[in-house]
């Protein structure tokens, strides 16, 4: 938890920097709501179990010069108190009611009010406002306007995915097959519970990408072409970027 917590820290201090420097000029990538809150820039990463999906999170990290905050990282953040109030605290009271008015839209959706829910929305919400951040999973676009971010999904066929997996956690194929697919299942429920939306859906992405096919370099390649394309935010070192991705 202590490595989350610097993280966090991390996060809030690189916002605090950039704001202190660069204000009051919008920042590349950032979206303004109606009611003049900024968020972005972001990359949602979607998945399908077994998609290279954290390998790919870290190279665009490293690449922007953002923090990559994956569902358990998320998730330690929302169930944590006093981890979960630094960060929320560390947003002002018009972030505080965007969230809320959003909470407040889905209850009357119909959606579960669920305290870890609650907690989730409000954790990526202010890391969307604080930008310059990679969010992997937990449905975390849904909670936020497109525009302040680029929605990738990764996806493989199975057997693949099944074999990624059984070399990785020393299962035999069946049973990382049957991993595989009790995930991908709990995802997409997740995701539909909460939101109403199909995670396998290519209206909700705007980039679907087959690591069967494409290798994680290249995709990362194409991940960085399309951040700088949608969101106008280009890597921290180009030079450095085209070298490692080739």
């Amino acid at each position: 938890m202590n490595a989350t917590l610097r993280l966090v820290e991390k996060q809030i201090a690189m916002s605090d920097f950039k704001n202190h420097m660069e204000q009051p000029v919008r920042q590349p990538g950032q979206y303004v709501t109606e009611y003049g809150i900024a968020f972005g820039p972001c990359l949602f990463l979607s998945r399908e179990y077994g998609a290279g999906t954290s390998l790919l999170a870290e190279q665009i990290g490293e690449q922007l010069g953002w923090n990559v905050f994956d569902s358990r990282i998320v998730n330690e953040i929302a169930e944590v108190a006093h981890v979960h109030q630094f960060l929320v605290e560390s947003v002002d009271e018009h972030v505080q009611s965007y969230w809320e008015r959003r909470w407040h839209e889905m209850l009357l959706g119909g959606f579960v009010d669920h305290k870890y829910l609650r907690c989730l929305g409000q954790v990526v919400t202010a890391l969307a406002h604080h930008g310059r951040v990679v969010l992997v999973g937990r449905g975390a676009q849904y909670f936020l306007p497109p525009q302040c971010g680029l929605r990738v999904r990764l996806s493989a066929p199975l057997e693949m995915r099944a074999k990624r997996v059984a070399e990785r956690t020393k299962l035999s194929l069946e049973e990382a097959r049957l991993k595989v697919e009790k995930i991908d299942t709990e995802r997409a429920a997740f995701i539909w519970k909460t939101f109403r939306k199909n995670a396998g859906s290519p209206v909700n992405y705007d980039l679907i990408i087959n690591t069967g096919e494409i290798n994680i370099e290249s995709a990362a390649k194409i991940v960085l072409t399309s951040i700088q394309e949608k969101l106008g935010v280009c890597p921290k070192n180009p030079l450095a970027a085209a070298n490692s991705l080739h």
